[in-house]
C-alpha cells in the first residue's frame, strides 16, 4: 500500500510540475496539435480589427471546465473593421458540438486571440444574421479559396462567431 501511495504522489507531482513548466513557458498550438497557454504580453482588443487580414490563421485559447486552457489554430475572416472566428463542421454537423474550441466558446465566451506576436483578451458571440453571414461566407471563400469548408453551402455547416471586447 505504501509503494502504491508513492508512485500515485510521484505522478500527480509530476502532471503538477509539468503544468507548472507549461503555464510559464506556455504551449501555442501547432498546426492540427492543439496547445494550452498562449504566451505574450496582452494588449485591449483593437476597434479595427483589419491588421489580421494579412494572416493566414489566428490562434484562441478558450476556457476549459476542467481549467486547463485549450488553444488551437482556426481560420478567420475580417469586415467592417470586425473580427470573425470560423467553425466548419460536416454536413449535418451543428454548433457547439464536436469540436472543444467551440464547446468552451458556448459555455464561455472569453476567450484569448493571438494574431501574429500579439494577444488579446476579447469574447465571442455566435452570428445568428443570414444577410451579415453570406457576406463573410463570400469573404471566406476568397481568402481560402481551396479551402474544403469554400464549398459548403449550407448555413448550418459553417459558423461564424463575432470577436468582442470584453
Amino acid at each position: 500500500m505504501k509503494i502504491l501511495l508513492k508512485v500515485v504522489g510521484a505522478i500527480v507531482a509530476c502532471v503538477i510540475l509539468a503544468l507548472v513548466v507549461l503555464g510559464i513557458t506556455g504551449l501555442d498550438p501547432n498546426g492540427h496539435r492543439a496547445g494550452l497557454w498562449l504566451k505574450g504580453d496582452v494588449t485591449a482588443c483593437p476597434v479595427n480589427w483589419g491588421f489580421a487580414a494579412k494572416y493566414p490563421t489566428l490562434m484562441i485559447e478558450t476556457h476549459t471546465w476542467y481549467l486547463i486552457p485549450h488553444s488551437v489554430n482556426i481560420y478567420f475572416v475580417t469586415d467592417n473593421d470586425n473580427l470573425y472566428l470560423h467553425a466548419d463542421y460536416p454536413p449535418g454537423g451543428k454548433f457547439p458540438g464536436g469540436k472543444s474550441w467551440t464547446a468552451n466558446v458556448a459555455r464561455d465566451p472569453n476567450l484569448r486571440i493571438k494574431i501574429g506576436d500579439q494577444l488579446f483578451d476579447c469574447k465571442a458571440v455566435l452570428l445568428d444574421d443570414p444577410a451579415e453571414f453570406a457576406t463573410l461566407f463570400e469573404n471566406f471563400r476568397k481568402k481560402y479559396p481551396r479551402s474544403p469548408f469554400s464549398n459548403y453551402r449550407r448555413r448550418g455547416d459553417v459558423y461564424f462567431l463575432r470577436v468582442l471586447h470584453r
